[in-house]
């Protein structure tokens, strides 16, 4: 019999701040015990962040009991979660991205030993000893590069290693790990997880993902969570009645290219700063009618920051052009009004902007101005265009469920959840190219088949796709295009 880490009883939950009070986790009861490492696997939205959350002290039940098991023995306080636990979540990520906190990626790993966002203390006697074994960590995970660099410069996938390594640092009892290596490129996957595995003797991991390929062997028990209940086997999975798992058998591949059409993107000699760093290095490309690329590349290469200067939200050096051709804003485009309504763009750094309230169909209408935030009112032609493109990725909803879903906030919904919310956003008012970094993070394996399947049906309506990943199984059937980010430089593939 392993000793118990963490009790749960009878639990169940509803989200602060929610005042319909929907109860999200049902009736849980779960023991964790020390050195039984689990995966908890479930359906985007099933209940799973919310439960990792709850082990953290985070959230607090509606009724039933959690215990965590400290040394002077079982306590209820939310702050013994705290105390021995540490979180890595996509939504950790968004707040450091959305705050943009002055901290070098030395910082960063630094406030893993007070478990805080900030440094509030220079640490005291300890602070040699946290300093050194700081860099012992950036060097195993072969990131020394980036402990000089500020946090807002970092890449998605540099970020989520340095807040893996945060965590690791802080070796507590409990490591609680929400689609961990999301944003990594193959290299520091496996690193990662060889560091995970040496780290692993010394803590209770409890890991979600949507990819069986990344569970590591040691961790060998499983749990399942559907509709907020907590399983020990597989739940029965409702029948889809086909709808959800779809026909990839038509590609746009068959799209013609019109040569004689100038080309939607076109850059010559492109170099982009950002805080003074060259980032992109004297890039000439074009974009084509009937093309849609596939840019791949490691971390910190330059890929984000690429897409977003096709977006308008990069501007290019002094030497460089940049000349957009959109059909939908007629034509030849030089104001970023134009731009923004006829390129757009999906990313964690676009969703983690959205740090205050709106109702998720509110947030998929400011699709029409490309805002962030509600600033006039939408037409009632708008709000009904707002509401087929979220049941376009709903297919398994209801009409009556995708609009009570609207209804709630966004800060109330799971990361897959708004992974297609922010894609119904980016299609409302008919752009001309959508640009999608990591889009299928967090999302399980039949909302992945569906998001993509819905990209091959947009490309062949017209729609131009540049797609950025570290898993070439995500690409859509459409891509006929390829190309590689290296240290900031662009080599198409032949």
């Amino acid at each position: 019999m392993f000793e118990p880490l963490v009790t749960i009883e009878n639990l169940s939950l509803f989200l602060p701040g929610d005042a319909s009070q929907r109860t999200v986790l049902h009736h849980i009861d779960w023991r964790i015990e020390r050195g039984r490492h689990c995966a908890l696997l479930g359906a985007n939205g099933s209940g799973k962040s919310t439960l990792l959350r709850l082990l953290r002290g985070e959230l607090w039940p509606a009724s039933g009991h959690i215990w965590w098991h400290t040394a002077e023995g079982p306590e209820q306080s939310p702050l013994a979660g705290r105390a021995m636990t540490t979180l890595v979540s996509p939504a950790q990520q968004e707040n450091y991205q959305r705050q943009a906190w002055d901290l070098t990626g030395l910082d960063l790993l630094l406030t893993g030993f007070e478990d805080t966002p900030l440094i509030y203390s220079d640490g005291g006697n300890q602070a040699f000893a946290r300093r050194e074994a700081a860099v012992r960590m950036a060097s195993r995970l072969e990131a020394e590069g980036l402990l000089d660099r500020d946090t807002p410069t970092l890449s998605q996938g540099q970020l989520r290693l340095l807040l893996l390594g945060r965590a690791l640092l802080r070796a507590p009892a409990l490591l609680l790990l929400d689609e961990c290596t999301d944003g990594l490129d193959a290299r520091y996957r496996e690193i990662f997880f060889d560091v995970l595995e040496e780290y692993a003797p010394r803590c209770t991991i409890v890991m979600t993902a949507h990819r069986p390929g990344q569970i590591p062997e040691w961790c060998v028990e499983r749990r399942y969570v559907s509709e907020g209940r907590l399983y020990t086997i597989p739940p029965e999975q409702a029948d889809g009645g086909g709808q959800f798992m779809p026909d990839l058998q038509k590609t746009a591949n068959d799209i013609c290219e019109t040569e004689s059409l100038p080309p939607l993107l076109d850059l010559e000699n492109v170099t982009v700063f950002i805080d003074r760093q060259k980032v992109l290095r004297d890039i000439t490309w074009s974009v084509h009618q009937g093309e849609h690329w596939r840019i791949s590349g490691a971390n910190g290469s330059g890929k984000s920051t690429l897409l977003r200067l096709l977006a308008g939200d990069e501007f290019t050096a002094a030497g460089g052009t940049l000349e957009r051709w959109l059909p939908h804003q007629g034509g030849a485009v030089d104001t970023l009004a134009e731009v923004r309504k006829g390129v757009r763009l999906v990313s964690d750094l676009s969703q983690a902007l959205y740090g205050y309230s709106l109702t998720a169909h509110e947030m998929v209408c400011t699709g029409f101005d490309n805002s962030i935030g509600v600033y006039r009112k939408f037409s009632p032609a708008e709000k009904a265009e707002a509401l087929r493109r979220m049941q376009e990725m709903f297919p398994e909803e209801s009409a009556e469920d995708v609009e009570a879903l609207g209804r709630q906030s966004i800060r109330h919904l799971s990361t897959g959840q708004l992974r297609r919310l922010f894609l119904a956003r980016a299609l409302v008012g008919e752009p001309d190219i959508l640009l999608l970094d990591e889009p299928c993070s967090g999302l399980d394996a039949p909302s992945r088949a569906h998001y993509l399947n819905l990209l091959d049906q947009l490309a062949i309506k017209g729609l131009h796709i540049v797609f950025v990943s570290h898993h070439g199984e995500d690409a859509p059937l459409c891509i006929n295009r390829e190309a590689q980010m290296e240290d900031g430089r662009l080599r198409v593939m032949v």
